[in-house]
């Protein structure tokens, strides 16, 4: 799955394609993978080349809008509904590209796709 060359795609993707969009970027700086779980659920495991920004209520929405919004980002969190949720937190403070993974991290462990520990 390719990164569309529209603006503004802001949208909910299955694991099987968010795996496919992180090989087909594997070495695009322009693609950041964001797992908003807290910070020891990420420690034990996690998606490889995902950076941590760990969910915590209102600081969440200010530590995403110091993020690069030119950027196109992949998140997730455990079960796909803070993602869905924060998915248009992103939306709303201006950010073009945005992918959540539908079921979270549940759903990408359940597809048996590739973990980090």
């Amino acid at each position: 799955m390719s990164i569309s060359k529209e603006k503004n795609i802001i949208k909910t993707i299955s694991p099987k394609n968010a795996f496919k969009l992180i090989e087909e970027h594997q070495n695009d700086s322009n693609l950041a993978i964001l797992d908003i779980r807290p910070q020891d659920e990420f420690e034990r495991e996690h998606i490889h080349g995902a950076n941590n920004l760990d969910y915590d209520g209102h600081e969440f929405r200010k530590k995403v809008d110091k993020l690069d919004k030119e950027k196109n980002y992949l998140i997730y969190c455990r079960s796909g509904v803070r993602g869905e949720y924060f998915m248009g937190i992103m939306k709303e403070l201006g950010f073009h590209q945005v992918y959540n993974i539908l079921g979270g991290f549940v759903g990408w462990k359940i597809s048996k796709l590739p973990l980090e520990t």
